[in-house]
């Protein structure tokens, strides 16, 4: 019984923190990708074409409020609401799945698992 449980207990640890290492990364690649939109639109902002011949023409550039900032940065996803929202979805999942299964069906391909690992081991 050491063993499998060992097993299991090692594939849910590597399981989770590869879950946990792909959720950040993606999480990052997005705050990356909507840093670098910032950037582009202040260049293009910078470039802008019609202001450079007529001053006229120059976009005007308004320096953002304090409000305006508090009100982006919550509309702004962070990290914490992505793992916060991919748990809830993989409780969701895990709890549909429980409450879906028949366990008598479950009972029976574990003890017919634990057999053929029982019988793995004496033929050794």
């Amino acid at each position: 019984m050491n063993f499998v449980s060992g097993f299991f207990s090692g594939f849910a640890l590597t399981t989770s923190v590869l879950y946990i290492t792909i959720t950040v990364h993606r999480a990052t690649r997005l705050e990356q990708r909507r840093q670098i939109r910032e950037q582009v639109d202040q260049i293009n902002w910078l470039a802008a074409s019609a202001g450079a011949y007529d001053r006229r023409f120059f976009p005007e550039h308004k320096p953002r409020s304090l409000e305006e900032k508090k009100s982006q940065k919550e509309d702004q996803i962070t990290i914490k609401d992505v793992l916060k929202h991919r748990w809830n979805q993989e409780v969701g999942n895990f709890a549909r799945n429980v409450h879906g299964n028949r366990w008598e069906s479950v009972k029976e391909a574990a003890c017919r698992g634990w057999e053929d690992i029982t019988r793995w081991v004496k033929k050794d």
